[in-house]
């Protein structure tokens, strides 16, 4: 399974910047969820003057998982997703989403840094 990715290889100021734009923007809609499947979720969250994307990718992660993010990601626009990591968190717990998982991956992904 190879449902993950690696920090963007932009320069780390591009990152850095992206990062503390997200921290610091209030988030103007409720994330809207454009994948939860077995092992994986996308969702999309606007803030002011910034659209990024969170993916969640559980220890359940299948094949399928990765497919349906592939397309989801496609769907948005974002055809180089894996180069846009902009964060990475493991998290080594349950995730609510995925009950019975052990642990998860949050990747914050910002479709400007892969262009």
């Amino acid at each position: 399974m190879a449902l993950s990715c690696a920090l963007a290889s932009a320069k780390p100021q591009l990152v850095q910047s992206l990062v503390n734009a997200i921290e610091d923007a209030p988030i103007t809609e409720t994330p809207i969820h454009l994948l939860v499947s077995v092992g994986a979720m996308v969702c999309k969250i606007a803030a002011i003057g910034i659209t990024y994307y969170h993916l969640v990718v559980s220890d359940q992660a299948t094949d399928d998982c990765e497919k349906d993010v592939d397309a989801t990601f496609q769907e948005e626009g974002v055809k180089h997703w894996r180069d846009a990591a902009i964060e990475i968190v493991h998290m080594s717990h349950p995730n609510m989403f995925f009950p019975s998982s052990t642990k998860s991956t949050l990747y914050v992904i910002h479709p400007e840094v892969a262009r």
